[in-house]
């Protein structure tokens, strides 16, 4: 049987020809294809359903093509059917456009251009988008990046976002401004119609479409209800209608792409075509993601059309509610945002349109659709009780916040919370039944048995009551909004009702109410006062209408809720219980709730009828007449019982409107006693309805007397009028004030308790549960929606409540009715906080005023003060403190400067607002919000800036209150409060040191600032008019001060009284501090009592007598005048003034001793000042003795024996640099892209292969050779006496070792006495050779008269003795490779294989160095070890290392790479340097002895006069080649032949395994076992880099971006960060050099190859063939290395590279290090060689400015030197190839221009000056401060004056240095005749070679990272989309790499493994990485695997951060911070820095 897939089925285009034939279509049309169907509909137009319906595939056809596929895959089968779709809609569009679409569709895109509309661009996940605040509608619109830079946003509030969906708002105007349009967009109204022609022709075909895919998309939908998707046939027809779906939204999403016009078209099709729409609403339940993904797109697109926007609105809240209960039936709402994603993307979209919102919320009762929604997920989580419980939200929590998100959206317009407050009051009703669930939600219980080890406490709860209170304060605005929009004609507190509801009796109930039960008649107020007030008052109410109906509901709503609470239910049922004769209370109950019942319908019928809403009339409830007969039944018994029970039915019986008669909790006339205990019962933190009262009521209450209202008000009759106003008798209704304060603030009142307690500590049983609810409550988040209207509710209750039953229920509430009783006895260890917070609670309902006295200004300033008190503060984070309200305050900068200084940002600190001392006595100790950490830290501040405490100074006044509240002031003075100050002094008095204190000190200050708050209080009543009713509670206050206790009594104290007692305390703290050392008013309380008491004596003349008894010495001076204003902090003046004298004594004294001190190290500091300002003569030899003596005298930083006669070593850091590639290069800027090349390879100044060839030769060859060596010794060329049989034996034993074929030959007998030698040092020996060396100098030049052909003979001369001298030195060096070291003959012959790498040279920085970066940078921190103790810590560490045990440090070192923490400073290190002891030849001192002429030491050379000096090049030159003529001589070899076992010092093994690790990776093992690999070189090399990279980092500013050039900031940086350690690396390099046979043949060999290569222009590799011999001995030497050079071969091929191709100051070094070593310290000597290299550098520059384009013609012909170069590289290509400049300025002259590329030069010898005499007294620096220096540099200059300060500099360089003018030295002879010859040179060597590394030739240009934007967006846009150049991917996280500016990634994703940060940091900076994380703003480094956050370079307009664009606030480069990131990495301080190493993690960093 043969199988489906060898049948080769039909294309899609005949299966459409084959369904049409079938349809009846002639062939002649079908033949024609596309345009032959196209007619056949012209001509048929009739048919075009058919013909349509037969393009689509069929039925049958899909089930055939998936059954012929069946056996493929599934993708298969899937692009099999999308290609039959996609071919049916090419056929469909031609139908459409009766030709070609792509045509038609480029015609309509060229007619729209310039008329478009709406933008609609749809954003992705995570794409960037701006909002403007001044052009939105609302918060959620946003535009889109091109939108936004084709409009006009200047001096506009915008951000920029980062977006998770949505479209462009651009030319909505419904969503965004007119004039915040962009240029493309005008608006939906410029969308043109379709032309009619299109409209004719697209419009049939697309109605036909649309209905075959509004049916399959049904019969879709029917089989994913029916539950057939399992069965082959509901697969097969779910797969139809999502391959139809996909390329029908396709095609009409490229539709939208060329015509709004065809979009408006589609829309309207849409619409048109009856329930299509909904079904594509519906589709996202049956179809695919992708399809739905993509269906979604195409629909908000679509939202662009203003009408289709409507219509699809009324079907999305159609079908709101049936994802909502699928999410509760299934119980879980992840099907929100992973299935069902529809509402989650649209709501936002509708629910903010405001022309939209209110017809959707009249026409299809939106607001009643989603609280009906709200009320079904409420009744699915609530517990039996109807509380909401936490533990069965956890599923439902997004769905949740999304109901509730949508309401507030839909809330948050003005029109519909008026509407709602106004027009459809049921809303608000069914918000507040909604609130009956929330109210006590989620309780908890205190724990007493076990612990509780795991809770489930969601912090969701305290997110979902914050969202409600956002909908309690648009609920309100709305309901207030009547007072604003109807001006001055504002309803009063009543409205008109019905009449046949009786409404206008209810209104007389009302007034009687009122009379009988106000507020004033419990504070004093006659009952004719109160009847006047309720009849004549109501005209100046203010209160509308809505707001006094919606308080009512508020309060009815709270009345059913406390109903039902423990304590409460208690307490009414024992009233009733009394009141009623034992009538049940359950009964009475139940009457009330039907009564409730019957008028809620009487009200729903009334709403009904009034309302415009058609919709709500049909589906309202409306009682039918059975219905109402048998409520009207149960009405008439129920009214019966009532009339039984004594209670009146009429006042039950009332409407919604005023009637709140049937109160019975709130309108209880008695105190109830309410029995609750908050540590044994259920608590809530969660009481909305309370809050939402609370906020209504300050709202009433600022409208009433708020600022604004006392300001506009006359002076007739508006005071009077609101001070005597019964504002809360006609704003509570019939709410009596013992009932509504009792019931009211019991709930605010237990959530203070419970917080309280857990602070103590008392639900520590219940884990985290009672924490999270108490930190909530009391955070910044919640303060405002939770505590501060609670507070406010407190305050309203104790204006009404009796003040003692009001306190005394507080003293309940928080179990402390013992602490009244006086006994010593702690109850529990928890009282003493419990009274804190108690005392504390008391405080703050007596003196808050945020919602009832202070205006918005006032509260502001508040609020700064409090967040500025705890500590300096941004602008956001002051800004996000503030209460909403208060930020969004219009003179919040104004009041923000005046009360804070800004400080701008420097460094690292961000721009910060710090409090003025002046507002630091406006501190509010008392403030809600305070935390007892945050009060710490205020107070410790306060005693610092004001130099008292606190406490002492800070008293509590009384302030200015609304009337209303004026009640709050009784508190204080009420008998209970003053039993709590009494006891509170009782127990401070009697408590003796061996009681647990039930009084500590804070307890104490609060109970006497509650004191003296009361005492205010009795002041200002005294005299002040208008408050007779306070009078009696003063007098209350006074005569109970004077009341006496018996308690005292039990402790021999006589009767105390509250006078006695604060009199025995004052003295008691008085003499406790008699002998304090600070001064007593800082801290004791004594001047505070004292105070206090001659309060009392004022305030009554009873209390003046008996304080002249008890303490006559407070009250005798009350005689005098005393201001009012020092009365709170003056003391008894005689004792203070004596104190004050003897602390002054004492800060005197102090003072005095600070000062010497401080002389001390001044001194020491001028001392040790920059060496510049001291002489030669004062550089002595014992100051260099004694640097030695104190480095050998250092102690260990580990064993810290200061004893120890063990040598110490220097802690040091080896890091591999790339910085002079970096500089050489210049750094890349981002608009113009990354560098290709970068990561893989620097260009930079490196070395080629100059020979062409390989450098091995064959093995038959080199057999030959060494024959011919041992048989022709090399040592009878010079002296056979020198050609010891011992040396000719080891070469013999050496060459046997290499060629086997060679070991028969025996070494020819020589006849020569074997002769005795002292023991010859090789420290002498190199003096003798400066000594033979200067003579033969001296001799030479003296003999000369330096013309030119004397000059080339004296250079020049004897080239065949010279090359025999280099052969003999070459041969001994061979020779000394002893055998016994066994290190080359030995090695394995597989290892040797193993290294060979390539053929090639390596490619190495100038000639020598590390192979993978430029070189090595030594730093140290200073610190010392014994190299013994330095093994065991590292022993120790690495044991801890594989045992995977904890050591510092272990998330910054690595072991493995010897890394690891300096034990003092925690700064890293991975290797030590001896501190060098002993005699040797010093840097800095002369020769011991001389034969010679009187050589200065080296010092400051002084600076010539003003005549000009002579160019030392023929010195030099002599210098040199006198050299390597003495080094060779035979005299010397006899004496090195006797030093050749000399090993390295042990104490350098550390130091020099890690330089050969960084030097040779991978040949380190084989080349530190070798005794070729020179040591001192390396480290001469590691100290040249050095020298190199200081004087680079020098040129950066730390703050500052411009250069910096001065000698100043070059010696400061040598001096702050590196001389000690480079003066130590010099001395171990000298003393090495002195000690080694070996290596001082390296170095000689070294001269030699310098000496031919600079004196006679020629390299060895290009010598004649006379010289086979040396030829012949360095074939030895290349073949040994198996085609991989040696560091000696390597560093002769520097010696021997033309002088032009390489750095001038590295052969400066590479110089000064063959040279014998007491020429380093010879300041004629060195000057010499500078003058050489000066030469050098000034030829380079001429070469360089001549290949740059600069017109020689235009000089003259006396500028010979120029002349004479230009006229040769014209000829010389690889001249132009080779150097080159980034930085050669055209408009500077080409002298001055060659003098500034010749300063780097300089400044390198100035530093090297610097060094050979520096004489440091200690090693220790601060590399922090280094960089972190905030101050800008004196020595910065001005970008404009930089090239004139720079010339001054190059000037006095050429004076230190004595070095002619530049016109000098370019007409100089022998100048131009030695350029010539090097040039030639070069040209020799370079030309015809294909070298792919250049020379940079420049200025000393400072280091610097990429050149960034100075906005940080123009940087977001470019480059939050960019791929990896990898993987192709988005990068989720882009890393900008500021060194070459590639684009990398943090991730460590295996497909990015290339462009990861680890890795480019490795190929890019040698291991240093640093990084600019575009999404996160901030900074990554990178140093190796270790990496570290760095602050961000972009602050906002106030100086601050916004990581992770948070605040998507726009963005500034800081150019200070930049500086000094570019600063650190400049001066390689990525790893000495501690804030880098304390953020330092080794792997993945924690942000990835």
């Amino acid at each position: 049987m043969e199988s489906p897939i060898d049948s080769s089925p039909l294309k899609p285009c005949d299966r459409v020809l084959r369904r049409l034939a079938v349809l009846g279509i002639p062939v002649e049309y079908l033949d024609k294809r596309y345009e032959g169907i196209v007619d056949f509909v012209i001509a048929n137009g009739l048919l075009l359903p058919e013909v349509v319906s037969a393009i689509l595939p069929s039925d049958e056809e899909v089930v055939e093509s998936i059954q012929d596929v069946r056996l493929r895959s599934k993708k298969l089968t899937c692009l099999t059917m999308k290609n039959q779709f996609q071919e049916s809609m090419v056929w469909l569009q031609w139908l459409m456009f009766l030709g070609d679409p792509v045509n038609a569709l480029n015609n309509l895109a060229k007619l729209c251009i310039g008329q478009q509309g709406v933008c609609g661009a749809v954003w992705g996940s995570n794409d960037i988008a701006y909002r403007c605040r001044t052009c939105q509608h609302d918060r959620t619109c946003a535009i889109c990046v091109p939108c936004f830079q084709n409009g006009n946003h200047k001096d506009h509030d915008y951000s920029i976002i980062y977006t998770g969906g949505g479209c462009c708002d651009c030319g909505d105007e419904t969503a965004w401004k007119r004039e915040g349009f962009c240029s493309k967009h005008k608006g939906a109204e410029q969308i043109q119609p379709l032309p009619e022609n299109l409209a004719n022709s697209v419009g049939p075909v697309l109605d036909a479409l649309f209905i075959c895919w509004k049916n399959k998309l049904l019969f879709a939908e029917g089989v994913f209800q029916e539950n057939m998707s399992a069965s082959d046939r509901g697969a097969e027809q779910r797969k139809v209608a999502n391959e139809l779906t996909y390329v029908v939204v396709e095609m009409l999403l490229e539709f939208c792409k060329y015509s709004e016009s065809l979009l408006s078209f589609v829309s309207r099709r849409v619409i048109s075509l009856d329930s299509l729409l909904d079904v594509l609403v519906r589709s996202e339940r049956f179809l695919g993601d992708d399809v739905v993904k993509k269906l979604h797109e195409l629909l908000l697109k679509l939202l662009a059309e203003p009408f289709f926007k409507k219509e699809f609105s009324k079907v999305f809240l159609s079908y709101y509610p049936t994802v909502i209960n699928e999410a509760i039936k299934e119980g879980s709402d992840s099907i929100l945002y992973n299935k069902y994603t529809l509402i989650s993307t649209f709501s936002v979209q509708i629910f903010t349109v405001p022309t939209l919102i209110l017809c959707l919320v009249k026409e299809m009762n939106l607001l009643g659709m989603l609280l009906k929604c709200l009320e079904d997920i409420f009744v699915c989580c609530a517990r039996e009780d109807g509380r909401l419980l936490a533990a069965n939200w956890g599923s439902l929590y997004n769905i949740t916040n999304r109901v509730v998100g949508d309401i507030r959206f839909v809330m948050s317009h003005g029109i519909v919370s008026k509407y709602a407050a106004l027009e459809q009051q049921e809303i608000s009703r069914t918000w507040l039944k909604l609130l009956a669930f929330v109210q006590g939600m989620n309780p908890i219980k205190r724990e007493t048995g076990l612990h509780i080890e795991e809770e489930n406490e969601s912090a969701f709860p305290f997110f979902f009551g914050h969202s409600i209170a956002n909908i309690h304060s648009l609920l309100v605005d709305g309901a207030f909004s009547v007072a604003t929009s109807e001006g001055t004609s504002v309803l009063s507190y009543t409205y008109k009702q019905d009449m046949d509801d009786g409404g206008s009796m209810r209104h007389a109930k009302v007034g009687r109410l009122s009379q009988e039960s106000s507020v004033y008649s419990v504070i004093g107020r006659s009952v004719s006062k109160v009847t006047e007030v309720g009849s004549d008052s109501t005209s100046h109410l203010l209160i509308p209408s809505s707001v006094i109906w919606l308080i009512h509901e508020c309060l009815r709503a709270m009345e059913i809720w406390l109903e039902g609470d423990d304590g409460i239910a208690a307490a009414l049922q024992s009233i009733s219980s009394r009141n009623s004769g034992g009538i049940p209370d359950s009964k009475f109950l139940g009457i009330k709730k039907t009564l409730y019942k019957i008028r809620e319908r009487k009200y729903c019928s009334k709403l009904t009828g009034s309302s415009e809403n058609h919709r709500s009339q049909s589906s309202s409830p409306v009682y039918s007449g059975h219905q109402a007969s048998d409520d009207m039944e149960i009405a008439k018994i129920d009214l019966a019982t009532c009339g039984s029970m004594g209670l009146d039915v009429s006042t039950m019986e009332t409407d919604s409107g005023t009637g709140l008669a049937t109160l019975r909790v709130l309108s209880l006339c008695k105190w109830p006693d309410i029995i609750y205990d908050v540590s044994l019962q259920e608590i809530s933190v969660h009481i909305p309805l309370h809050r939402l009262l609370s906020l209504l009521l300050q709202k009433a209450l600022r409208m009433f007397y708020g600022e604004s209202v006392m300001l506009n008000m006359t002076n007739a009759c508006s005071a009077s009028s609101l001070s005597d106003a019964d504002f809360f008798g006609h704003i509570l209704g019939g709410c009596h004030p013992f009932g509504f304060s009792a019931s009211v603030m019991e709930h605010p009142l237990r959530i203070r308790v419970f917080c309280a307690q857990v602070i103590a500590g008392m639900w520590r049983k219940n884990g985290g549960a009672a924490l999270v609810s108490c930190e909530w409550y009391r955070s910044v988040h919640w303060y405002e929606q939770g505590l501060e209207l609670d507070l406010f509710l407190l305050q309203c209750c104790a204006a009404l409540a009796p003040p003692d039953l009001y306190v005394k229920r507080i003293v309940e509430r928080f179990g402390l009715l013992n602490y009244l009783s006086l006994s010593l006895e702690r109850s529990n260890e928890y009282e003493p906080v419990l009274v804190q917070e108690m005392l504390t609670l008391i405080m703050q309902i007596l003196e808050e005023r945020r919602f009832c006295g202070r205006n918005t200004a006032d509260s502001l300033k508040r609020e700064l003060i409090y967040k500025l008190a705890i500590g300096d503060a941004t602008h956001s984070q002051l800004v996000k403190s503030l209460p909403r309200d208060l930020s969004k305050f219009d003179k919040l900068q104004e009041i923000l400067d005046r009360v804070a200084a800004y400080v701008n940002p420097s460094g690292f600190n961000q721009g910060m607002y710090s409090l003025r001392w002046a507002y630091w006595k406006e501190l509010d100790l008392y403030h809600p919000r305070w935390i007892s950490r945050d009060l710490q830290v205020a107070e410790e501040r306060y005693l610092r800036f004001c130099g008292v405490s606190a406490m002492i100074t800070q008293l509590p006044k009384w302030t200015k209150i609304y009337p209303p509240l004026e009640g709050v002031a009784r508190i204080a003075t009420c008998r209970v409060t003053l039993q709590i100050i009494r006891a509170v002094l009782f127990y401070a008095v009697f408590t003796d040191k061996f009681t647990e204190l039930r009084a500590p000190d804070g307890i104490l200050v609060t109970a006497l600032h509650l004191l003296s708050l009361a005492l205010d209080i009795c002041l200002q009543q005294n005299g002040s008019r208008g408050v007779e009713h306070h009078i009696e509670d003063s007098n209350s206050m006074l005569v109970f001060a004077g009341e006496e206790i018996s308690e005292s009594l039990d402790y021999a104290a006589g009767k105390q009284s509250l006078l006695s007692l604060l009199v025995v305390l004052m003295r008691m703290h008085r003499q406790e501090n008699q002998n304090s050392y600070f001064e007593s008013r800082n801290c004791s309380f004594s001047p505070l009592i004292e105070s206090l008491l001659k309060k009392f004596a004022e305030v009554d003349s009873h209390c003046m007598t008996k304080l002249q008894q008890l303490a006559p010495e407070v009250v005798s001076h009350l005689s005098k005048s005393i201001p009012n204003s020092d009365r709170s902090t003056s003391g008894s003046a005689s004792d203070s003034e004596m104190r004050k004298a003897k602390t002054r004594e004492r800060q005197a004294a102090i003072l005095a001793k600070m000062k010497a001190e401080q002389s001390k190290f001044l001194s020491s500091i001028n001392s040790t000042a920059d060496d510049d300002s001291k002489s030669e003569t004062e550089m002595s030899n014992s100051d260099a003795e004694h640097e030695i003596e104190g480095a050998v005298r250092e102690s260990c930083s580990l064993c810290h024996d200061s004893t120890s006669k063990n040598p110490v070593s220097f802690l040091i850091l080896l890091q591999k640099s790339r910085l002079l590639s970096f500089v050489d290069r210049g750094p890349p800027s981002w608009d113009r892209g990354s560098d290709k090349r970068q990561g893989s390879s620097i260009p930079t100044n490196r070395v080629i292969d100059q020979s062409g060839s390989n450098a091995s030769s064959s093995s038959s060859r080199l057999v030959s050779q060494s024959v011919q060596l041992t048989e022709n010794p090399v040592v009878e060329s010079s002296n056979n006496e020198q050609g010891q049989r011992s040396e000719i034996n080891v070469m013999l034993e050496f060459v046997k070792s290499q060629f086997p074929s060679v070991r028969s030959i025996q070494a020819p007998f020589t006849s020569s006495d074997v002769r005795s030698s002292n023991l010859y040092n090789l420290e002498t020996l190199e003096e003798d050779m400066y000594k033979c060396i200067r003579k033969e100098m001296c001799d030479t030049l003296l003999s000369s008269s330096f013309k030119k052909d004397e000059v080339s003979s004296a250079t020049e001369s004897s080239p065949e003795s010279s090359r025999d001298a280099e052969s003999d030195i070459l041969g001994k060096y061979i020779a000394a490779l002893e055998t016994s070291e066994n290190s080359l003959g030995s090695e394995n012959t597989n290892g040797d294989r193993e290294l060979i790498e390539s053929t090639s040279q390596p490619l190495v920085y100038d000639g020598f160095g590390p192979l993978d970066c430029d070189g090595i940078y030594l730093s140290s921190c200073g610190h010392a070890v014994h190299q013994g103790c330095l093994d065991r810590y590292l022993s120790s560490l690495k044991e801890r290392y594989v045992r995977r045990s904890f050591f510092e440090g272990a998330h910054i070192v690595d072991p493995d790479q010897g890394e690891f923490l300096c034990p003092v400073c925690r700064l890293l290190a991975n290797s030590v340097l001896p501190a060098v002891n002993g005699t040797f030849q010093m840097a800095g001192r002369p020769p011991m002895t001389t034969s010679v002429d009187v050589v200065s030491a080296l010092g400051s050379p002084s600076v010539p006069k003003e005549e000009t000096c002579s160019l030392l090049l023929q010195q030099g030159l002599s210098l040199l080649k006198t050299a390597a003529k003495v080094v060779g001589k035979p005299d010397f070899f006899e004496a090195l032949s006797l030093q050749r076992k000399e090993r390295t010092s042990q104490n350098l093994e550390p130091i020099s395994h890690v330089l050969s690790k960084m030097y040779f990776s991978k040949k380190q093992d084989r080349f530190l076992g070798s005794p070729r690999l020179s040591h001192p070189i390396l480290l001469w090399d590691t100290l040249k880099y050095s020298l190199i990279s200081t004087e680079i980092a020098a040129r950066s500013g730390k703050t500052s971006m411009a250069t910096n050039y001065t000698l100043t900031s070059l010696y400061k940086e040598f001096k702050s960060s590196s001389e000690f350690v480079f003066s130590l690396l010099l001395r171990v390099v000298q003393k090495l050099s002195s000690t080694n046979s070996l290596h001082a043949l390296q170095r000689f060999r070294g001269l030699q190859l310098f000496a031919e290569s600079i004196c006679s222009g020629v390299s060895f590799d290009y010598h004649s063939t006379r010289h086979k011999q040396e030829d012949n001995l360095l074939h030895i030497l290349k073949h040994d290395d198996k085609e991989a050079l040696y560091p000696d071969i390597q560093f002769w091929n520097r010696a021997s590279d033309p002088s032009l191709a390489r750095d001038p100051f590295s052969s400066l070094m590479w110089v000064l290090f063959c040279l014998p070593c007491p020429f380093i310290s010879c300041e004629e000597s060195l000057l010499a060689l500078v003058h050489i290299f000066y030469v050098v550098s000034v030829v380079q520059a001429v070469i360089t400015c001549g290949t740059r384009g600069y017109n020689i013609n235009e000089l003259g012909s006396h500028h010979c030197l120029i002349t004479d170069i230009c006229g040769i590289i014209g000829g010389s290509d690889c001249a132009r190839r080779y150097f080159v400049s980034n930085d050669v300025d055209h408009s500077c002259d080409i002298k001055d221009m060659i003098r500034r590329l010749s300063f780097p030069y300089l400044r390198r010898c100035a530093l090297l000056w610097k060094l050979l005499k520096s004489s440091v007294p200690a090693p220790f620096y601060n590399r922090d401060n280094v960089w972190e220096s905030s101050h800008v540099m004196t020595d910065m200059m001005d970008t404009n004056e930089s090239i004139s300060v720079e010339l001054n500099e190059v000037q006095e360089l050429e004076k230190i240095f004595k070095i002619p003018p530049i016109d000098f030295v370019l007409k100089d002879e022998v100048s131009r005749s030695f350029a010539l010859k090097w040039f030639h040179h070069f040209h020799k060597v370079y030309e015809g070679c294909s070298f792919q590394n250049v020379f940079y030739c420049n200025p000393a240009v400072q280091f610097k990272l990429m050149s960034l934007p100075h906005v940080y967006q123009d940087l977001l846009q470019r480059y939050i989309k960019q791929c990896c150049p990898d993987c192709k991917a988005v990068l989720e996280e882009p890393a900008l790499c500021l060194l070459c500016g590639r684009l990398c990634s943090p991730s460590l994703k295996p497909c990015c493994r290339d462009s990861g940060c680890i890795a480019h940091a490795m190929a890019c900076g040698a291991g240093i990485g640093v990084f600019l994380l575009i999404r996160r703003t901030t900074i990554l480094l990178q140093r190796s695997a270790r990496q570290a956050p760095w602050p961000s370079l972009y602050l906002d307009a106030f100086g601050e951060e916004d990581i992770d664009m948070r605040r998507r606030k726009l963005l500034y480069l800081n150019e200070e911070r930049y500086a000094a990131l570019t600063y650190m990495v400049a001066s390689h301080g990525l790893d000495q820095n501690s804030k880098v190493l304390s953020q330092t993690t080794i792997g993945t960093f924690f942000m990835v």
